[in-house]
């Protein structure tokens, strides 16, 4: 397929209101889409954070991601399996998050100190009614600061001209790894940013994605077109412990790490307590990838793990046992080595004074 140009984006029909999007031919893919930005701009995600929920209809994602660029106007493209409906969560869930899966800390004493003498130890399926040949706009609508806008799409020649006529710049990369979500009718959310900051780099705020599923599925196969390494954490609330069923599971460096209940009452935002309180169950899990072009084959999908067994993890810290600030080994053998020759200069006396009695009553 032809590559698909693209530089400035005006979405313009009578049904929808513009929606500007730009890209550079350098600009790199996110994790769950694309980044773009302005000719001579540059964009990138330097790490990616998702809550995902999945009642077996409905996907609920509250994304939030770190973006690296000077550009202070820039979009993301976001396929979904179907419309996706949009919102913005508060800027605190995924500090709350943070606060709920922080590590335990494990504290131990020691009573020397060390003298150096030894060491220690899959896809979500084309949905029903989606378009045939056609690009349409769905929806648009403003959140804020943002402009979102809902595409949908199922044939990838026409996207290419739709994208074309719309004055789209996309660079080979990009548009490769989109056609896969074309083939199989996937949606698409584009989302304008803008800051009266200095740059966009920085958390983003974080959006609330629903839409309809036949699996709990994370878009990731955009991130085949990064070209520097990538971060992803989801944190995935379920019945029981999740685990990851997809190809891209194998790749990078997949961890753990955390597994647990966590009530509702635990946290404050309502995007957090909406979601605990129908399904309490979470499995945060971490992957790396230092060549995504060679690791990500396909997107995230999750099924039930083999037991729910519980995993935090710890924070060891060791510290000193000391008296009047002398470490507690060294200064108790040394107060008991006081103690011992005292009790042997008492003997000592004692014995030295019996005998001058003795001696002074046989003379007597």
């Amino acid at each position: 397929m032809r590559r698909l140009k693209l530089a400035g984006l005006a979405l313009a029909t009578t049904l929808a209101a513009m929606v500007g999007v730009t890209v550079m031919p350098a600009a790199q893919a996110c994790g769950c889409g694309g980044f773009v930005a302005a000719d001579g701009e540059d964009v990138a995600a330097s790490a990616e954070y998702a809550v995902l929920s999945w009642d077996g209809e409905v996907e609920r994602v509250v994304l939030s991601m770190e973006a690296l660029t000077q550009s202070t106007d820039a979009a993301l493209l976001i396929p979904t399996p179907s419309p996706a409906e949009a919102a913005l969560a508060e800027t605190t869930v995924f500090g709350e998050l943070e606060e709920v899966i922080k590590p335990e800390e494990v504290v131990t004493y020691e009573w020397w100190p060390d003298l150096g003498f030894g060491s220690g130890d899959g896809a979500g399926g084309a949905p029903e009614g989606a378009p045939t040949g056609a690009v349409s706009v769905l929806d648009t609508q403003q959140l804020g600061d943002l402009e979102v806008t809902v595409l949908a799409a199922n044939d990838a020649d026409q996207l290419a001209d739709w994208l074309d006529s719309h004055n789209y710049v996309m660079r080979d990369g990009l548009a490769d790894a989109l056609m896969p979500y074309v083939s199989e009718g996937w949606y698409y959310i584009a989302i304008r940013l803008t800051t009266d900051a200095d740059s966009l780099s920085g958390a983003l705020q974080p959006l609330d994605l629903t839409f309809a599923s036949q699996q709990l599925i994370y878009p990731m196969r955009l991130s085949a077109a990064a070209t520097s390494s990538q971060f992803v954490r989801t944190y995935v609330f379920s019945d029981h412990r999740m685990q990851r069923t997809d190809e891209t599971a194998d790749a990078g460096v997949l961890d753990v790490r955390f597994a647990g209940e966590v009530p509702a009452t635990a946290m404050t935002s309502d995007a957090l307590v909406s979601i605990a309180a129908e399904r309490s169950y979470l499995t945060v899990l971490d992957q790396y990838f230092q060549e995504p072009s060679a690791e990500i084959v396909s997107d995230f999908t999750f099924g039930q793990a083999p037991n729910d067994e519980a995993y935090r993890e710890r924070v060891y810290e060791t510290r000193m046992r000391e008296i009047a600030g002398i470490p507690a080994g060294p200064a108790l053998t040394f107060i008991a080595m006081v103690v011992v020759l005292t009790g042997v200069l008492v003997a000592s006396g004692l014995r030295r004074r019996s005998r001058r009695i003795r001696r002074e009553a046989a003379h007597a």
